[in-house]
């Protein structure tokens, strides 16, 4: 069983912004949000051994506000990799970014952007018809979404094999 948590960057500055898409940093409120689900991951004991993050400055900006909640019990922090190749892919390219991942790994964030942080989200969901679809629309900025993937190592994760375990936003 692999634990993967998927958590959309927090919200950033919009388009009345003179910078690029790439580059437009978090708002105060961005920022803040970006530390309580930091500190709602560490409270829950949600630490991953390793952490996949975008290379977008809103991205990079949420995961460091949030980097200080993400170290275990003897202060060690997590595995750091930025990737840039997952910062305008859908949910079938971040899946194969997942397949690269070490199988010790046992849990894994990625922090990213809509939709395609989203669009995994609703890959791996093996929700059931009777319950309403949390992912009907993209996880909210700051969101993220606890998955528990049916797995003995990321090469073997597959659509629909993650059983959602919480959303925090």
């Amino acid at each position: 069983m692999k634990r993967l948590y998927l958590l959309r960057s927090a919200r950033h500055r919009t388009v009345d912004s003179p910078l690029s898409d790439y580059h437009r940093p978090l708002t105060r409120r961005g920022e803040i949000a970006a530390m309580t689900v930091g500190k709602a991951m560490h409270k829950n004991g949600y630490i991953p051994d390793l952490v996949i993050c975008a290379t977008i400055t809103r991205a990079r900006q949420t995961l460091s506000n949030m980097w200080p909640y993400l170290m275990d019990a003897r202060g060690k922090a997590p595995g750091l990799v930025y990737d840039y190749r997952i910062h305008m892919v859908r949910g079938d390219a971040m899946l194969q970014r997942l397949h690269e991942v070490d199988a010790e790994v046992e849990s894994l964030l990625m922090v990213s952007i809509a939709p395609g942080i989203s669009d995994l989200a609703r890959l791996l969901h093996n929700g059931n018809m009777d319950t309403p679809d949390p992912f009907a629309r993209d996880l909210p900025m700051g969101g993220l979404a606890i998955f528990d993937c049916n797995a003995d190592d990321w090469a073997t994760v597959a659509p629909a094999c993650g059983t959602l375990i919480n959303i925090l936003n």
